[in-house]
């Protein structure tokens, strides 16, 4: 029997560091084993969205930009974030405006990730929008973004290849690959995904 109890007591916490996007804690914690030890904990205040936005032909636009903290160029699918609280469909449809200039008749939350569950509770809900309306992008003045439609196989094939390292655009390109393959998707979706298999 599989026991998904809590194996942890927290003796002490003490915050290190708060700004706006997160709070950074050190805990002092015994495990169940009687093993006491340090534990470092990143509790957001914002959730970072990615949106899969595919065209009347099959396409997904990916959005370029130079990442800073590591220290690279990223192709992704579009990204932001918004405050807990906030109504992640509605950042969804905010960020896809901002990075691409698109409007979604359809958008459907295909995933909820968790970033990086080991250190932070970061929350990533992942997003799947067509019935796409093209208009301008208005990114944030602290932005430099480019924007490239592909074949979704295309994206597929550079996620897999690892030419797309961002975790939650990866895991939402595959997600999606495979339930068209499976047939768990909108018919309408499905058919646009596989428009360019």
């Amino acid at each position: 029997m599989i026991d998904e109890s809590n194996p942890w007591v927290t003796l002490s916490s003490r915050r290190c560091h708060e700004d706006r996007f997160a709070c950074y804690e050190e805990d002092t914690v015994r495990h169940r084993s009687g093993r006491v030890h340090p534990y470092t904990a990143l509790r957001y205040k914002t959730f970072g969205i990615a949106v899969a936005p595919i065209s009347a032909d099959g396409q997904i636009a990916l959005v370029g930009q130079y990442r800073y903290v590591i220290a690279q160029y990223s192709w992704e699918l579009p990204r932001g974030c918004g405050q807990i609280g906030d109504d992640p469909f509605e950042v969804a449809r905010r960020e896809l405006l901002e990075e691409t200039g698109f409007r979604a008749d359809h958008l459907v939350q295909v995933l909820g990730l968790r970033a990086s569950s080991g250190i932070s509770d970061e929350q990533a809900p992942c997003f799947v929008a067509w019935g796409l309306r093209p208009g301008e992008a208005q990114p944030d003045p602290e932005e430099s973004v480019s924007v490239r439609m592909v074949p979704f196989s295309e994206a597929v094939a550079e996620a897999l290849s690892g030419a797309i390292v961002d975790a939650p655009s990866v895991a939402l390109l595959l997600a999606l690959s495979e339930g068209a393959r499976r047939g768990r998707l909108a018919p309408e979706l499905t058919h646009l995904i596989r428009l360019s298999d």
